[in-house]
């Protein structure tokens, strides 16, 4: 997309609406990601502000992803990688006791397992290779603490930990990780920081996958504005007030507060 015709499609922010330094105000989803894909990335690393149970009934992250923005992806991307696993059944009562105490933790609801399997289906019909995380029965343990109780510690340096192997392991193998053939991971929007804050670095792959390919890891986080108003991280960020408001009159904005790290965050939906 030229410079010109990127800039016929964005528009500018209404008078009125606050100045947001790092944000474009854009046509639409689909309009940010081609501003994002302009980076070339090896790796493109979605991460997600993860809907919860109780959260206002509007279109989750993931299930934006699928139906606005995968589509574009089609013949860029090779490999995807997603931050889930299949249980097996097989590692007794761990297994059970950390299924549940990731579920009592996470609160996510049960429409969030559909909306994986639902992307997961897509992206094999575009003919991309798809990997999850596979956890064994010492990891299903090294989840809990010794009450049975989640250790969100150890659950996060696990699911780093395992992300980081599986795309190098699809990077050895040749079946994604350049500008060519995109490996692209979707998870969590800590795990994927390239600029992690001091307390959430040992959790992310970003800067490790970074290196890795030459500084070829673009992050874009999707924020859900009804998801992520509160969000005690983001709300600290200079921008994110305005960034809200602009979302609030039903823009669509992207953030890029550091190189090839961008937030795309969604018009506030219309109250029915």
């Amino acid at each position: 997309m030229s410079a010109l015709v990127f800039l016929l499609l964005a528009a500018a922010p209404d008078a009125g609406l606050p100045a947001c330094a790092p944000c474009s105000v854009v046509a639409s989803p689909q309009v940010a990601l081609q501003r994002v894909l302009e980076r070339k990335p090896a790796i493109l690393a979605v991460g997600e502000y993860h809907e919860v149970k109780g959260a206002p009934k509007v279109p989750s992250a993931i299930a934006r992803f699928t139906k606005d923005l995968l589509p574009a992806l089609k013949g860029k991307v090779t490999s995807l990688v997603v931050e889930t696993w299949m249980l097996n059944g097989k590692c007794g009562a761990a297994e059970k006791q950390a299924t549940a105490a990731v579920a009592k933790t996470t609160q996510r609801p049960d429409s969030t397992e559909d909306e994986v399997t639902t992307l997961l289906d897509r992206t094999f019909k575009m003919g991309v290779k798809n990997h999850i995380l596979l956890i064994d029965c010492d990891d299903y343990r090294s989840m809990l603490d010794d009450a049975g109780e989640l250790d969100g510690e150890a659950s996060l340096l696990l699911v780093r930990r395992k992300v980081e192997a599986k795309a190098l392991e699809v990077m050895e193998k040749e079946e994604g990780g350049t500008p060519e053939r995109v490996l692209l991971l979707y998870g969590g929007a800590i795990h994927n920081d390239l600029e992690p804050l001091p307390e959430w670095r040992p959790y992310s792959f970003g800067p490790q996958l970074s290196r890795e390919t030459g500084g070829h890891v673009v992050e874009l986080d999707l924020l859900v504005p009804e998801y992520v108003e509160a969000d005690e991280d983001l709300v600290k960020e200079p921008w994110f007030a305005a960034a809200l408001a602009l979302s609030k009159a039903g823009k669509t904005v992207l953030i890029n507060p550091h190189p090839d790290v961008y937030l795309l965050l969604f018009p506030r939906s219309k109250k029915r």
